[in-house]
C-alpha cells in the first residue's frame, strides 16, 4: 500500500505550516503601517501641527521594531464623521485626535497619554476689544456665567460648559466662529492655550477687533488622546504609537517637542500669573491617568528645558 501524502511526510507538513505562519508574521511586521489622519480645516488652521509631530516622532522611534509607516491626510470630516469612520473601521481614517468621551472609551482604542499634557484644558478667552473692561470685573464663576461662550457644534466642551451652568452658542464652521464673535453673537470664543496665540496672530490684521483677554484662565481637565479603531490593526497602530510616545517621555524627546511648540505660548499668555477658575469635567472615566503626574501640564511648576 502506498502511503497518502500526509502519512508520507507529516513532519514536513508541520514544518511547512510553521514556516508559513512565521513568514506571515514577518511580512505583517514589515508591512507599511498607515496612519490616516484628519487634515487642517483651512489654510490658516495650525491647531494640530504639534500633535502630528508627536505622532510622527513616536513612529520614527519604533521603526526598528515595527517597520515602515506612512502618515496620510484624509478628506475633510467633521468630528462626528471622524468618530463614525473610526468606529466602523472604514479605513478612511485610522487615527483621530480628540478629547475623551464615554462613547469613545467604549467603542475605540485610546493611547491614554494626554498628547498636549492637557495644556488644552487651560482655556483663554478670545473676545472683542471693547469687552476687556467687563472681564476685569470678574471675581467668581458666577460672574463668568453672565457671559455667553462660542464653541463648535459637537465639541465635547459644549456639554462640559452646559453641565456647569454656562450659556453656550454653537457654530458649525470653525472659521465662522471668529466671524460670529466679531458679529456679537456671543461674548467669548473659548480657546485652548495651545491654539489662541496662533489663531489671533493669523487674523488680527483683518479682524482688528479681536483681543486676547488679559487676566483670566478657565480650566477643566480635558485629556486629548490619539484614538484608533477597535480592530486588530487598530490595536497594532495604537500599540506602536504608545510605545513610541513612552520612549519619547523616557528620553526627554517629548518634553523637547512640547517646549518647542508650547513654551512661547505659555510665556506670552502668562498662564502662571492669571487668575484661574476651575470647573469639573463630568465625562472623565477611571482610565484617565491622573496618577501619572508627568503626563500633565501645571503652570505653577512648569519650566522650559534648556
Amino acid at each position: 500500500m502506498v502511503p497518502g501524502p500526509f502519512l508520507l511526510c507529516p513532519m514536513l507538513f508541520v514544518s511547512l505550516f510553521l514556516f508559513g505562519s512565521w513568514g506571515s508574521a514577518v511580512a505583517m511586521a514589515g508591512d507599511t503601517m498607515t496612519y490616516r489622519y484628519h487634515p487642517p480645516e483651512s489654510n490658516q488652521d495650525q491647531r494640530y501641527v504639534y500633535q502630528w509631530e508627536i505622532l510622527r516622532t513616536a513612529l520614527e522611534k519604533t521603526k526598528a521594531k515595527y517597520g515602515p509607516y506612512e502618515m496620510k491626510a484624509s478628506e475633510f470630516m467633521t468630528e462626528a464623521r471622524q468618530a463614525h469612520e473610526l468606529k466602523n473601521a472604514t479605513g478612511k481614517l485610522t487615527v483621530m485626535y480628540l478629547s475623551t468621551t464615554p462613547d469613545f472609551e467604549k467603542n475605540l482604542v485610546a493611547v491614554h497619554i494626554p498628547v498636549d499634557k492637557n495644556l488644552g484644558g487651560y482655556c483663554i478667552f478670545l473676545i472683542r476689544k471693547e469687552s476687556q473692561e467687563r472681564f476685569r470685573a470678574v471675581k467668581s464663576l458666577e460672574d463668568l456665567r453672565r457671559f455667553s461662550y462660542g464653541l463648535g457644534l459637537g465639541w465635547i466642551d459644549v456639554d462640559i460648559l452646559k453641565s456647569n451652568g454656562f450659556k453656550v452658542v454653537t457654530g458649525s464652521n470653525y472659521e465662522g466662529l471668529f466671524e460670529m464673535l466679531i458679529g456679537n453673537r456671543f461674548d467669548v470664543f473659548l480657546r485652548a492655550a495651545v491654539e489662541i496665540t496662533g489663531e489671533y496672530d493669523d487674523r488680527k490684521d483683518r479682524m482688528p477687533d479681536l483681543h486676547i483677554e488679559e487676566n483670566l484662565v478657565f480650566y477643566y481637565p480635558l485629556p486629548m488622546y490619539f484614538w484608533f479603531p477597535k480592530t486588530q490593526e487598530g490595536r497594532r497602530l495604537a500599540a506602536r504609537a504608545e510605545e513610541g510616545m513612552r520612549s519619547m517621555i523616557k528620553d526627554g524627546t517629548y518634553d523637547r517637542i512640547f517646549d518647542k511648540y508650547q513654551s512661547g505660548k505659555i510665556t506670552r499668555l502668562n498662564l502662571k500669573g492669571r487668575t484661574l477658575f476651575k470647573i469639573d469635567n463630568p465625562f472623565l472615566g477611571p482610565e484617565t491617568p491622573f496618577a501619572e503626574k508627568k503626563l500633565w501640564f501645571d503652570p505653577s511648576t512648569y519650566k522650559a528645558g534648556p
